[in-house]
């Protein structure tokens, strides 16, 4: 037996299941390979977005990722199962011919093994190969049921962030809709059920978020559903009425910590998936609109020093909206069109 063979394919083997358990089992976020790999496809798909100034490409890439990290495992589990075997030349022999199988040959019954189909044409030599490819066969079973149970709670997840970004624009498409929206001549105290509402939903996708982040790969052009615009809209939303708005007119204090809080318990997710806070500061928001419909706006230095502590925290939206495919100036483009056209005739409903 060659040894070394055999122990590089053992520390393959670990390293695998080790990365699949943390990545499918494991509530903490993705094993160091997943997530390594998941970050290069993202990259790569990013850098040909901004070359061919198209988005589309994006959406791909939650699929691309999801399916690449599933079939590395596989593949990977599979080749190092195959060096055990592989290690040594009479590890296993063909029946038929009673001769030593080819390393083809070798590599073939190695996936049957894994996949549980049989043992083919092949059959192991000795107890300690009988041993091994029980082992495997009953390990392969298992572990490529986890690879492929993986897919779903995922797609789950996608099904609920997105759900999660149409919620926050059904409240308004922008800062300044928001606010305008629930302003009532008097206060924004309609604005507490809402974010109550929020707060569980936010919480849950960050629980989700840290326990998937492939998540994060997950992109829509469609801003409606691009969670990472509408989140920094909603928090923007939140230090206005912080910091901004005189106490007697926003919602209670403990709403607003609530949801604040909630979405911090995202934003802690992100390291995970290589997100830091961008080297460059995002604009002020301009008030502008706001104070000619008569909302009042506290403007002072203790404003500025209230928003000069929210620095980091901005910094950070900015990187996750790049990361996205996006620009900050995207949060300012107006309000979607939530009308919906059906057939040739454009009558919408």
């Amino acid at each position: 037996m060659n040894y070394y063979i055999f122990g590089i394919g053992v520390v393959i083997l670990l390293i695998m299941i080790s990365d699949l358990i943390n990545t499918a089992l494991s509530v903490k976020g993705a094993g160091f390979l997943s997530k390594k790999l998941a970050k290069g496809i993202w990259w790569a798909l990013l850098l040909l977005s901004r070359k061919t100034g198209t988005r589309k490409i994006l959406e791909l890439g939650g699929v691309i990722i999801l399916v690449s990290v599933v079939v590395n495992w596989l593949v990977m589990i599979w080749f190092s199962a195959s060096l055990l075997f592989i290690s040594d030349p009479g590890s296993l022999m063909n029946v038929e011919t009673n001769t030593e199988p080819t390393i083809v040959g070798k590599v073939f019954y190695t996936g049957y093994t894994l996949s549980a189909l049989g043992l083919g044409d092949m059959e192991p030599t000795g107890p300690f190969w009988d041993i091994l490819t029980a082992i495997l066969s009953f390990a392969g079973l298992i572990l490529i049921s986890i690879a492929i149970t993986y897919l779903i709670p995922v797609v789950n997840g996608e099904i609920e962030k997105r759900r999660l970004s149409v919620y926050i624009t059904t409240l308004g498409c922008s800062v300044d809709e928001i606010l305008t929206n629930y302003w009532n001549g008097k206060d924004f105290k309609e604005l507490e059920q809402p974010f109550f509402s929020l707060t569980s939903m936010i919480i849950l996708h960050a629980q989700n978020h840290k326990a998937y982040s492939v998540l994060h790969y997950f992109h829509t052009s469609d801003k409606k559903e691009a969670f990472a615009l509408n989140l920094t809209n909603l928090d923007e939303t939140l230090s206005i009425l912080l910091h901004q708005i005189p106490s007697i007119h926003r919602p209670s204090y403990n709403t607003l910590m609530s949801l604040r809080k909630a979405i911090s318990s995202y934003l802690i997710t992100l390291p995970a998936v290589f997100i830091v806070p961008a080297e460059d500061s995002p604009p002020e928001h301009d008030l502008a609109e706001l104070v000619k419909i008569g909302i009042p706006i506290i403007s002072n230095q203790d404003v500025n020093n209230e928003f000069t502590k929210l620095l980091n925290r901005r910094k950070i939206l900015l990187s996750l909206i790049r990361d996205d495919g996006w620009e900050w100036s995207d949060l300012q483009a107006g309000s979607y069109n939530h009308e919906l056209k059906l057939g040739k005739d454009g009558h919408s409903i």
